[in-house]
């Protein structure tokens, strides 16, 4: 038989109210009583009926983690930040992956916040607008927005323009003038922030803007970049350089598809990435590439959302990270 709060009291020499006030860590009782209390329950080992406490409490005692890949390096390092926090919380992370599919998304956004499975939510890279975002503060639902910004829910992302700044200033710097930009999903905002950051580089260079050589990857993997290439080949001028904001697995894919025909990286044709996924250190040559701190985006938000369920952080707060331009061989 399961243990019950009353085979705690009985071995401790307590009340039932007490151990319920301990196991719930309430204030008013002596250290002394709280150290026996947990010690006798986790001889005993005894585990609290989660279900019967949500439903005295209206609280799932669940944080929502929603991921638009699972598969997805970039999203997995944000899961590990997530996951290592210094934070000792007491909340079981429940993960949900959309796989990219918008309407799915958004359908997924209502069922948890109305259902009410879970007290609060971190969404890593949603691909929905901000009024898509509203339910979760329509139904009060605390909810964390990360890597993009978002006006009516907590934020925390990076300043995508300045990065993309970086890597075509580089570039520029390097002597390439006629730089191609390899984008994909083009209507969110990071990606929106990046073409920007590329934009006003070139600007800053006197170079004015040509839309033919911005080219649009059908996904962020390596097949879309080895796809891609082909038109890459084809301008003309010939380009020498190629920034992909679409991110490190699409620059990858071109690296493959270069060597693959025989022109050099970065002889014939330099390329960097964003992201700085594990797989850029292990392509030849290593990919040159900006960096995204995914770990820390993960702590801050599992930190800021456990303010807010615990009600020591209230309105909306945003924390932008900076990027690091890392240099290694594909540039």
């Amino acid at each position: 038989m399961p243990v019950t709060l009353k085979d705690i009291a009985e071995r401790a020499g307590v009340t039932s109210a007490t151990v319920s006030m301990v196991i719930n860590n309430k204030p008013n009782i002596s250290e002394t009583t709280r150290k026996k209390v947990l010690k006798i329950a986790k001889d005993l080992s005894y585990y609290p009926n989660v279900i019967a406490r949500g439903l005295a409490t209206r609280k799932s005692g669940s944080i929502g983690v929603i991921v638009p890949n699972l598969a997805s390096s970039f999203v997995v390092r944000i899961l590990q930040g997530i996951k290592s926090t210094n934070r000792d919380i007491e909340y079981t992370v429940q993960l949900f992956d959309t796989i990219g599919q918008k309407e799915s998304e958004a359908q997924l956004f209502q069922r948890l916040s109305r259902e009410r499975r879970i007290d609060g939510a971190i969404l890593i890279g949603a691909t929905v607008n901000d009024d898509e975002l509203k339910v979760f503060a329509d139904e009060s639902v605390p909810c964390i927005v990360v890597a993009r910004t978002c006006e009516t829910l907590d934020s925390v992302y990076v300043n995508n323009t300045q990065g993309a700044m970086d890597a075509t200033k580089y570039l520029l710097q390097k002597g390439h003038a006629n730089i191609a930009c390899v984008t994909t999903a083009r209507g969110n905002i990071p990606m929106t922030d990046r073409v920007k950051g590329y934009t006003a580089a070139l600007a800053e260079h006197n170079i004015a803007l040509n839309q033919n050589l911005i080219f649009d990857a059908a996904d962020d993997d390596m097949d879309a970049g080895a796809a891609i290439f082909e038109k890459i080949l084809a301008c003309d001028p010939p380009v020498s350089a190629v920034f992909v904001p679409a991110g490190d697995m699409v620059a990858i894919g071109i690296i493959k598809e270069a060597k693959k025909r025989g022109i050099a990286v970065p002889g014939k044709l330099a390329v960097v990435g964003f992201d700085d996924i594990p797989a850029a250190m292990v392509v030849e040559p290593m990919l040159t590439t900006v960096r995204q701190p995914k770990l820390e985006m993960g702590d801050y938000a599992i930190n800021m959302i456990v303010d807010k369920l615990e009600g020591r952080e209230s309105g909306i707060k945003h924390k932008e990270l900076q990027t690091k331009f890392i240099v290694r061989e594909s540039a």
